[in-house]
């Protein structure tokens, strides 16, 4: 079962990988051609910015997903050093409790990316120029991006609760 668990994570973690690299190519790719249009062919397609601003922000968004999955939040580690300096389990239950928070955000903000949800569902908007693309997906990113941090933050508590099992078991 254990085993199982972590296949599921390494499966969650490479389709992460690979819709965040697909979006980078994709919009690279649309800004290059943007560029290569109106510079060297004199010919300006006006709706490529606006699609790829419509891929770029909801993978922006997406991105919070990843540095809650690798625990690259913005954090001020010089006060990690000082304070916990040569205390593994200090550091560890810092960081459970750390997750916890984000976690109780987490809660608070899912019904709020529920909405957003919905809305987006009920009331497809179409982009300005680029008519003919959905651009509601993007509001319904949201919740998902939610939900995955929702899943790695628990994830992460899982394991530094385990961590200090084991620090805790072997000093015993």
């Amino acid at each position: 079962m254990k085993n199982l668990y972590f296949r599921l994570i390494h499966y969650i973690s490479v389709l992460e990988n690979i819709f965040c690299f697909s979006a980078l190519l994709i919009c690279s790719a649309l800004v290059v051609a943007q560029v290569i249009n109106r510079y060297l062919l004199h010919y300006e397609i006006m709706w490529l910015g606006d699609l790829a601003l419509y891929l770029f922000v909801p993978f922006l968004i997406y991105s919070i997903v990843l540095t809650t999955r690798e625990q690259h939040h913005t954090s001020v580690d010089i006060f990690l050093d000082i304070a916990f300096e040569n205390r593994p389990t200090a550091l560890k239950i810092y960081k459970i409790v750390l997750n916890i928070a984000v976690l109780l955000i987490l809660i608070y903000l899912i019904p709020m990316a529920y909405e957003l949800f919905l809305n987006a569902v009920k009331y497809p908007k179409y982009g300005t120029l680029v008519t003919w693309f959905n651009s509601s997906w993007t509001r319904e990113l949201v919740l998902i991006a939610f939900i995955l941090c929702m899943f790695h933050t628990l994830h992460h508590i899982a394991m530094q609760v385990g961590d200090v099992i084991k620090i805790h078991r072997s000093g015993e």
